[in-house]
């Protein structure tokens, strides 16, 4: 005997003939008034979002939006506001969906922020406090809930799904693969059109990456995992593919002349090794502390080899190898001279608010006059409203950039965050059931814990799937048959 409503069977033909209509109507009118699209527009988020929530295909969405991540694209809404399509769109949908769960079952709430999700909790308030003492209050909200939002569902929302189903994301990062093999292809067909002019490298990767590095950091993260993930798979032809996709996105890293991107794969195969020999905490600590002291030791040394260093990355005639030592020029290398004039001002601007810094977001427009006029190149920002060509980007450091931003509150619990993930890589999972899921998954994330030194991407809708989605599978695997230890 059946307890479902009669009406329950009409509904799930005529809902969705609701929400077709609903799209027809926004078509027609939308361009009539501003408001009206924006009730339009809330009005589907909320009319799909209850149909995900309501006949559980959170899973199914979450596929779809893997898949379409990769081809996602800024575009401009007005004269002063842009979005990512289709990713922020669906990001909307999938917090609404969170919140029709939430009402349907509210011990939900609770679940979503237990566990390893407890660690995110100072970062989920240093926006919002940031964003009250902010110098652009409004710029700071749009960017506190951006970010807010990648936490949110890539996360906090996807923990709780992976662990409901161990394997679903690396069933995700199959279909988030796909699609980046494909902008590959594209990227690879824009670069023949321009006769393989490496000049032309940086613009490839557009309109779904606006930037080469962005491109780069992707490639290193998918190409990481599959060559990791590799040696889980089983029957050999499976273990071959995998292969296949590490060393195709290993040439997206080469194809993107990224020199972090590059450098944060030795960065990974290093990790990796310390987690095969399980080496302890204690020991990496002595080992940074004893590599402080021999820099601090061999100073004026290494100071003079980089000052010699005169390969300069534009340079097309040098090598792929070349390109990565110029990474060491800092006296004649602009993209390097200009980094560091970021870096500077990133910590003029901390130095002057130190405690919550000048508010999310606002880097881009607050940094200019904190510049080092011995580090300004023709690269350098004078207006913000007429950038340098080949000039993009804010403080190149995620770490920077939440110390500008958000002051010593936001990046100690940005920190605090990824201390946590490194104590548990190193020390919790020594005997843990599911401790090749857990490492691998650390050591991906380690690819950006470094690069994140030179650039940050993190508001970018794409890469903060991956980063996020990575934290989260790893956190899932954590709490699933967790130790007493």
């Amino acid at each position: 005997m059946t307890t479902e409503k009669p009406h329950s069977a009409y509904l799930e033909i005529i809902y969705p003939l609701l929400i077709v209509i609903f799209v027809a109507a926004a078509i027609l009118y939308a361009q009539k008034s501003f408001f009206f699209l924006l009730i339009t527009v809330l009005g589907f988020i909320t009319m799909v979002s209850w149909f995900i929530s309501r006949y559980k295909l959170q899973h199914y969405f979450l596929m779809i939006l893997a898949f379409l991540l990769p081809f996602s694209v800024e575009l401009p809404i007005s004269d002063t506001v842009k979005i990512f399509i289709p990713g922020e769109p669906m990001l909307a949908i999938a917090i609404f969906t969170l919140g029709w769960d939430i009402l349907r079952n509210p011990a939900r709430l609770q679940e979503l922020f237990s566990g390893e999700s407890k660690w995110t909790i100072p970062l989920l308030f240093s926006f919002p406090l940031a964003a009250v003492f902010s110098t652009m209050v409004v710029v700071s909200a749009k960017f506190a809930i951006i970010n807010l939002s990648y936490i949110l569902v890539f996360f906090l929302w996807q923990k709780l799904l992976f662990k409901g189903i161990p394997g679903f994301f690396p069933k995700l990062l199959i279909l988030f693969s796909l699609s980046h093999l494909l902008v590959l292809a594209f990227s690879l067909f824009q670069l023949a059109e321009y006769d393989w002019n490496p000049v032309t490298i940086k613009a490839i990767f557009r309109p779904f990456y606006k930037d080469h590095t962005i491109f780069g950091a992707a490639s290193a993260f998918l190409s990481a995992f599959w060559f990791l993930y590799a040696t889980k798979a089983n029957p050999s032809k499976l273990r071959l593919l995998m292969l296949v996709l590490g060393i195709l996105f290993l040439g997206g890293v080469f194809l993107s002349f990224s020199r972090a991107a590059f450098l944060s794969l030795v960065f990974f195969v290093l990790v990796w090794l310390a987690l095969q020999i399980k080496v302890r905490v204690k020991h990496i600590v002595l080992a940074v502390l004893l590599g402080i002291v021999l820099i601090g030791f061999y100073q004026q040394q290494l100071l003079r080899r980089l000052y010699s260093n005169q390969l300069i990355s534009r340079d097309p005639s040098l090598s792929y190898m070349e390109r990565i030592e110029s990474s060491g020029n800092i006296s004649t290398d602009i993209s390097n001279l200009e980094r560091l004039n970021r870096w500077y001002s990133g910590i003029k601007m901390a130095i002057e608010k130190p405690l919550t810094g000048f508010g999310p977001g606002t880097y881009q427009f607050e940094y200019i006059p904190y510049q080092n006029p011995k580090l300004m190149n023709r690269l350098t920002v004078r207006n913000h409203w007429h950038i340098p060509e080949n000039s993009g980007g804010t403080a190149h450091s995620e770490y920077i950039l939440a110390l500008s931003e958000m002051g010593f509150v936001g990046l100690t619990a940005l920190l605090i965050l990824f201390v946590r993930w490194f104590w548990v890589a190193f020390e919790k999972v020594r005997s843990h059931p599911q401790r090749k899921n857990i490492l691998i998954a650390f050591a991906v994330l380690s690819t950006y814990l470094f690069h994140g030194a030179f650039n940050n991407f993190l508001t970018t809708d794409k890469f903060a799937f991956l980063f996020w989605g990575f934290a989260a599978w790893m956190a899932a695997n954590f709490e699933l048959k967790k130790p007493d230890s």
